[in-house]
């Protein structure tokens, strides 16, 4: 395991890898990888899985794309030779993830591929928990200065997977949305305001469309066709699926079987590979990026969630009892017994999923591995997800014993544009500090500072020559009543001197706290994680065209 190059570019910066012109030879190479996998899943060639996930994918995107564009097909290659696939939670993320389904649909229309069939995916990862639909927004003081508001699209976190959190209420959507054009308004920007006006009108419509007509619809469902919708003036040309549709197809119902009927050896590897990460980046949180799995002597934890509908996720396990495997859970006990006969377990986990109403979903480093290797033919990552991926490399190599498929990274930094900035004071709050400090010690040295006249410098230049022979008679003598005497003397002159200079030290304390809000307002002009609703898509596009 080995690092990656990776940073966070710079303002209206672009971070690509591999170069532009590279991005065929990835999709080349990895046609070549794929053609080489010769393992099995639950006993069919990998190859036969792949291409039936990817038939039955591409039938469901069609399918929910078609929801906010019936002509969506005219746009779009039917029989692709390659898939380029990317993905994110539905959540209000900044310009640095957002830009990869700008890149994607860039990409699609670029010259760049012309000889090859490409279809472009987004997959919206609805299977994950909503913690928090917070983001920042920039909104001005009473002094009007700028600060850093925190703002919830829900008032409470309903801590539920995407996909069992119902709709919002026209109320909640338009309450949320006339606070912050309220609070955007003072800012005098109409290109932030006018883009977040703009984004608010995606949200009816995608409320409009997911209750109007697809009464089955959720809040993952609901945000990712709002982002979907805010796209339209750079005529999106990818399909979108939410990942929920994914879960429930037979082939990632096998992927899950072949993980778990091998679950000691997929365990071992998982734990090895998570710490060696932890070690090479010197990461003390166990949580990152993932926990490791649950080991016990009759008892594996398994890298997947279950529940039922509306109900939290839960971890699974598998449960040795004697000679018999069982997939297990606190809450809902034994779930059903792990055949031998691999033909016959699958049809008896696909029956008792849907008799209970249960739900399989992959927890996060499985959930990129499955959608590397049986979704996509080039998978596109940003910053983070790149660096995670590098334990799901170590995994695809040492569980399946192939080399892993490349992946492109892309990310980017855009600042708003609030037409002016603090500028720089050219004093440093260190140096400042320091000063003060020196100023209750050596008062002396400061003052050819002061406006002082001939008579004040000559009083301050009498109490410094004494306190230097103080300082020189207190090395000389070892009494301690004696050495307090004389720091007492000392500590007086240095008052008396303080008292002279007062005036220096409140215009140091005054240029301090001017510095200290430089900075914080430099943090906002400089702040990378402002909402994509603050940008436009055509903004990204016209960034993007840097790397093309």
């Amino acid at each position: 395991m080995k690092k990656l190059s990776l940073k966070v570019p710079q303002n209206k910066q672009i971070f690509l890898f591999p170069p532009w012109d590279k991005i065929p030879s990835f999709l080349e190479e990895n046609e070549k990888i794929f053609n080489r996998y010769s393992f099995k899943i639950i006993d069919q060639p990998f190859k036969v899985v792949r291409e039936k996930s990817q038939k039955n994918i591409l039938e469901e995107a069609y399918k929910f794309s078609s929801k906010f564009n019936p002509h969506i097909e005219e746009k779009i290659n039917s029989t692709p030779q390659f898939i380029i696939q990317t993905g994110h939670q539905p959540v209000f993320f900044h310009p640095g993830i957002w830009i990869k389904n700008i890149f994607l649909n860039g990409l699609l229309k670029s010259p760049l591929l012309n000889i090859y069939k490409c279809m472009g995916l987004n997959i919206i990862l609805d299977n994950d928990i909503c913690k928090d639909l917070s983001f920042f927004l920039p909104t001005l003081s009473d002094s009007r200065e700028l600060r850093l508001e925190r703002i919830n699209f829900l008032s409470t976190a309903p801590n539920l997977p995407f996909e069992e959190c119902p709709l919002p209420s026209i109320e909640l959507i338009n309450e949320f949305t006339a606070d912050i054009i309220g609070k955007l308004k003072p800012l005098e920007n109409k290109n932030i305001l006018n883009n977040f006006i703009s984004f608010s009108r995606c949200l009816e419509n995608s409320l409009y469309l997911c209750s109007q007509n697809y009464k089955d619809d959720t809040l993952g469902e609901f945000l990712g066709l709002a982002r979907r919708f805010f796209e339209n003036e750079i005529n999106p040309v990818y399909l979108e699926l939410p990942f929920s549709q994914i879960c429930n197809s037979d082939e990632f119902l096998s992927f899950f079987l072949e993980i778990v009927k091998n679950i000691e050896s997929f365990s071992k590897i998982y734990n090895k590979k998570l710490d060696e990460y932890r070690k090479l980046f010197n990461i003390r949180n166990r949580a990152n990026p993932s926990p490791n799995l649950i080991v016990k002597e009759n008892l594996i934890e398994a890298p997947f969630w279950i529940w039922r509908d509306g109900d939290n996720r839960r971890k699974i396990y598998i449960l040795k009892e004697q000679d018999k495997i069982y997939l297990y859970n606190d809450s809902y006990g034994k779930i059903f017994l792990i055949e031998k006969d691999s033909s016959k377990s699958f049809f008896s986990l696909k029956t008792i999923l849907k008799e209970k109403g249960l739900k399989i979903r992959p927890k996060a480093l499985l959930l990129t591995l499955y959608n590397r290797l049986f979704v996509s033919d080039l998978f596109v990552h940003g910053l983070g997800g790149a660096k995670y991926d590098l334990v799901t490399d170590e995994l695809i190599r040492e569980f399946f014993k192939v080399e892993p498929p490349h992946f492109l990274v892309i990310s980017c930094t855009l600042y708003l544009d609030f037409k002016s900035s603090p500028g720089s004071s050219g004093f440093k709050i260190s140096v400042l500090k320091k000063k003060i400090r020196d100023l209750e010690f050596n008062p002396e040295r400061y003052v050819d500072e002061l406006p002082l006249n001939k008579k004040e410098k000559n009083q301050i230049g009498e109490l410094a020559e004494k306190k230097t022979e103080l300082v020189k008679k207190i090395k000389e003598i070892f009494s301690p009543v004696e050495k307090r005497k004389i720091s007492e003397e000392i500590k007086d002159i240095n008052n008396l001197i303080v008292e002279k200079i007062q005036p220096l030290k409140h215009e140091l304390n005054k240029k301090m706290k001017e510095e200290e809000e430089r900075i914080k307002q430099s943090k906002i002009y400089n702040f990378r994680e402002f909402p994509f609703c603050f940008f436009s898509a055509k903004t990204l596009k016209d960034l993007n065209q840097q790397i093309i």
